[in-house]
C-alpha cells in the first residue's frame, strides 16, 4: 500500500497558481502553525490544511487539499454527492 500524500497548494499572493506536490508520509515538511505563527517541522501525514501553511524555499503556500492513502474512500463520497445534485461551485 502506498504511503504517498499529495498536497494541493497555492501561493499566498497573486497570481494564485495551484500546484500539486507529493510526499512520503514520513517526509518532514516545514510549516507555519496558523494559531501560534511558529515555524515547525511535521511529517507529511500530520499536515492539516486547517492548522498549517507550507513553507518551501522561503515562500509561504496556502494548503488547499491533502490527499493520502485513503483518498479513494473520500473520493467515493464526493461521487455519491454529485449524483444527488450536489456540484462544487465553479469560478
Amino acid at each position: 500500500m502506498s504511503n504517498q500524500y499529495q498536497l494541493f497548494i497555492t501561493t499566498a499572493d497573486a497570481p494564485r497558481l495551484v500546484r500539486r506536490r507529493s510526499y512520503d508520509g514520513d517526509d518532514c515538511l516545514e510549516v507555519r502553525d496558523l494559531v501560534t505563527r511558529l515555524t515547525i517541522r511535521v511529517r507529511a501525514q500530520e499536515v492539516s490544511l486547517y492548522r498549517h501553511t507550507l513553507l518551501l524555499e522561503g515562500t509561504e503556500y496556502q494548503i488547499l487539499n491533502v490527499t493520502g492513502p485513503s483518498a479513494f474512500r473520500r473520493g467515493s463520497v464526493f461521487i455519491r454527492s454529485s449524483q444527488r445534485g450536489f456540484s462544487p461551485s465553479r469560478r
